[in-house]
């Protein structure tokens, strides 16, 4: 008798715990890195820069290369333009169609390689006006046929490359010690 009585208190004590009518988790959004919005029934998703291939940030003059995901739920669409006012001019290569019910991906050349069948775009900010480091946001205008426009802050993204862990060989032959 006395498991059950507890055990119904425990039912009754946790049912106080439902969400209700108000959530905290309705107003979350996706923990990702890279900048988000969205324009009618398109999304940019995950947008960042490219971690850079030569240092931590990008020097002024350079081009930086976009990783993100392009998602289409309404009618057929096109990207026609992409724009930021950190950037001399922006290029875009590959698939800029998205049709319906579609999602196009765009990698730089330190991602992954795309999966087969998986439609790729290449994005491009070329003649950064100012040095982009880490940390930093800029906005990036992408232009859509059918849904307009939409800016995001992009960050520059995760290094793709494993760090070295405490005690593995580094560059020159030598390795770190103990401390102790």
């Amino acid at each position: 008798m006395i498991p059950a009585a507890l055990g119904l208190g425990a039912v009754v004590a946790l049912a106080g715990c439902s969400a209700g009518q108000i959530t905290e988790t309705d107003t979350q959004v996706a923990a990702v890195n890279g900048g988000s919005g969205e324009a009618k029934q398109v999304a940019v998703r995950n947008a960042t820069l490219s971690f850079p291939t030569g240092g931590a940030f990008y020097r002024a003059g350079s081009s930086a290369p976009l990783e993100l995901v392009l998602s289409n739920e309404g009618p057929n669409d096109k990207l026609v333009q992409v724009t930021s006012p950190y950037a001399a001019s922006a290029q875009v290569s590959g698939t800029s169609d998205l049709p319906s019910h579609t999602a196009v991906h765009a990698t730089g050349p330190s991602a992954q390689s795309a999966s087969a069948g998986q439609r790729t775009v290449q994005i491009t900010l070329n003649g950064l006006k100012q040095d982009i480091t880490p940390g930093v946001t800029i906005p990036v205008t992408f232009v859509f046929a059918q849904a307009g426009q939409i800016t995001v802050q992009v960050p520059i993204g995760e290094d793709h490359n494993p760090r070295p862990e405490h005690g593995s060989p580094v560059p020159g032959g030598h390795q770190s010690g103990g401390g102790h």
